[in-house]
């Protein structure tokens, strides 16, 4: 009988990866001034000090042809250094470093794939510094016949494992698969949707909006846990609609609702607007430390949608300690009197709640909680218990 295969990197991501990428904002166009600067900001402005600390190159990093011995280069006009010196800088800010490679022919940016070169661009990456890779699927004319989905990426986990080098390894195919009933043994999170877009409401061209993801993504909750997370993609928060292509923007309150559910989901926090250009909107959103707690509370647990009803939804997240996080949601364009008992949730005893965006606390008299939300606000509550 043969031995099951340990896991790759057993001992990463035990809460949902923080840290930025360059697509949302950057697209295919990383380049070395872009990372290093991003890379100071993480540190100055208090993100790594909140616990983002990962600093992702996204597609486009690589030039457009192998060399003549089947290695991918860098490209020479955006990386001139090559990318050590760069992961090399963000190791000595207290960072960590990630990377993209393309799972099939070539990458969405029409750069080289990996399919049949993995275990020589796992080795590269590995080379490099890497401590993370995203793995991106696209299928294309002239694939392999029959090749599927799992088994390309169990040959990346495999090359992974074959360097020595343990690095989060990111799953992105986009949810066609239903990877949340596989990717667990394979890598440490796993993409459950499309593309993300910069709307609450509307879906843009080939992606998906806030809305559109959250409906897909709660039901997963049972398969989510420390070292493997259901990843909805990467936070458009002030974004603003700046990139045409990703869509209209939000409000205010529209991206703290979309930071909100990401925290309640367990999701991957990685953030995608311009970091270099944060405003302070943007800050008090990113920077909400009781909110990351939520989102990296040790437990482990995928928040869940406990009711939908006259246009709330009413949310759940078990925390450390016998703790709760509540999420009332206003999905609706009019705003409504959220009103949820937690007669069902709790045992009898004394609590204390804390309304983590108006950071208020007050007791917890009648075990129930209510708000009145504007359109497509979202309220978040820690409760926890008084009794000795």
């Amino acid at each position: 009988m043969a031995l099951k295969r340990k896991r790759y990197a057993e001992g990463l991501a035990k809460t949902p990866p923080m840290g930025w990428n360059s697509f949302n904002t950057f697209g295919c166009e990383p380049t070395e001034q872009l990372i290093k600067q991003s890379a100071d900001v993480m540190v100055a402005s208090g993100l790594l000090e909140a616990g983002y600390r990962y600093i992702n190159i996204d597609d486009g990093w690589m030039a457009d042809e192998r060399d003549s011995s089947g290695n991918l280069v860098p490209d020479p006009q955006k990386f001139p250094n090559g990318m050590k010196p760069v992961t090399d800088y963000i190791h000595e800010k207290g960072l960590l470093a990630g990377t993209y490679l393309g799972c099939g022919q070539k990458t969405y940016g029409e750069k080289p794939g990996s399919l049949g070169y993995e275990e020589r661009d796992a080795q590269l990456i590995a080379d490099q510094g890497f401590d993370l890779l995203k793995y991106d699927y696209r299928e294309l004319p002239g694939d392999p016949i029959g090749r599927g989905v799992k088994e390309d990426y169990v040959t990346m986990r495999d090359a992974l494992m074959k360097t020595g080098r343990d690095m989060v390894f990111s799953i992105c195919e986009h949810g066609k698969s239903q990877p949340e009933t596989w990717a667990r043994e394979i890598g440490h999170m796993w993409r459950t949707t499309p593309d993300i877009k910069d709307s609450f409401d509307d879906d843009i061209n080939w992606g998906w909006s806030i809305n559109h993801i959250i409906d897909e993504t709660h039901t997963l909750h049972p398969a989510a846990g420390p070292g493997g997370w259901n990843d909805p993609d990467m936070l458009v928060v002030g974004i603003k609609g700046k990139n045409d292509w990703l869509g209209p923007g939000c409000t205010y309150e529209e991206y703290q609702s979309h930071f909100s559910l990401w925290c309640l989901l367990a999701a991957p926090l990685l953030i995608g607007c311009d970091i270099r250009k944060m405003d302070e909107d943007t800050k008090t959103i990113l920077l909400n430390k009781e909110m990351i707690a939520i989102n990296q509370d040790p437990l482990g647990k995928q928040g869940y949608l406990l009711k939908k009803e006259h246009g709330i939804d009413y949310w759940v997240k078990p925390l450390m300690n016998n703790h709760l996080a509540i999420g009332l949601l206003n999905r609706s364009n009019e705003p409504k009197e959220a009103v949820l008992s937690l007669s069902d949730l709790l045992k009898e005893g004394n609590y204390e709640i804390k309304d983590l965006w108006a950071d208020e606390r007050m007791e917890l008299g009648s075990q129930r909680i209510g708000k009145k939300l504007n359109s497509h606000e979202c309220a978040v509550y820690r409760v926890m218990s008084k009794n000795k």
